[in-house]
């Protein structure tokens, strides 16, 4: 009896170290799908899924004649949305929600399985942003420190990546050290957050260490915008004059004629001089 009830004890130990729960991630109206892990090498002839211990979806056929004994069904807020495959398994939620958070578990052919998923909801990551420490870092400094800022709130677990100019992602930390003399031939640093469900990268930065460009700086384009409003300047004066001069040849035209009692013709805005005897 003791050698049986030890038994027991240790198949259970056994049972209990194998069962593991895998987390997977879900977003807000994404896709949630769930295989069985390993697939059973026989047939399947009964499929139950169920969260958090309730039944979600289930198809039940009898193993001698094939006939079915429970058709496939959708349980609750699962009706509509979720499709589950009798040859395979699978099951694919469509439309998920924070309200589908749980467990996720499996019974096959009258065995519960063993494997169970957590599902969890997270949000997309945000596009982030490189941000250049200490502030004071410029051409004259030896090293710096670039990192990648974003607001990762409920984003879940998530990895940073660098890209160094045109190079690969290379994937490390949330912050990355740079030298000046191992950067020299590096223009922009680019830098992506990535979680399970979503993956944005920053707009490229200049290097921080590297001296300007002649020409690069603000100086030029200012002497620019201010030849730019000059010549502006000068294109509305010549318009407007021209318009003046055009209105004004316009008025001269239209000015009438007068007759005098010889026949000879005046302009009635030139002043008129009369021979006194």
């Amino acid at each position: 009896m003791e050698k049986l009830t030890g038994f027991l004890l240790l198949l259970a130990t056994l049972n209990f170290a194998l069962a593991r729960d895998i987390p997977t991630y879900f977003r807000d109206g994404g896709e949630l799908t769930l295989d069985l892990r390993p697939r059973p090498p026989e047939p399947l002839t009964s499929i139950v899924w169920r969260i958090n211990g309730d039944l979600l979806a289930e198809w039940i056929k009898d193993q001698v004649t094939g006939q079915e004994l429970v058709p496939l069904t959708y349980y609750r807020s699962f009706r509509g949305r979720t499709t589950l495959d009798v040859t395979t398994g699978r099951l694919v939620i469509n439309n998920m929600a924070k309200a589908d958070m749980g467990v996720y578990s499996v019974e096959v052919n009258n065995k519960v399985q063993n494997e169970k998923y957590n599902a969890v909801w997270i949000q997309e990551v945000p596009q982030p942003e490189v941000w250049i420490r200490p502030l004071t870092c410029s051409p004259d400094s030896d090293s710096c420190t670039l990192s990648c800022d974003g607001n990762i709130t409920d984003a879940g677990p998530v990895t940073y990546s660098w890209k160094m100019g045109d190079g690969e992602w290379k994937e490390s930390g949330k912050d990355l050290d740079i030298t000046k003399s191992g950067t020299s031939d590096v223009k922009t640093f680019t830098c992506r957050i990535q979680n399970p469900v979503s993956v944005r990268d920053s707009q490229p930065k200049d290097n921080p260490l590297l001296e300007k460009e002649p020409g690069s700086s603000g100086v030029g384009w200012v002497v620019g915008g201010v030849f730019g409003a000059i010549i502006v300047a000068g294109a509305v004066v010549v318009g407007a004059a021209y318009l003046y001069n055009k209105k004004r040849s316009r008025i001269r035209r239209e000015r009438p004629l007068f007759r005098t009692n010889n026949n000879h013709k005046f302009d009635e805005a030139k002043p008129l001089l009369l021979k006194l005897p």
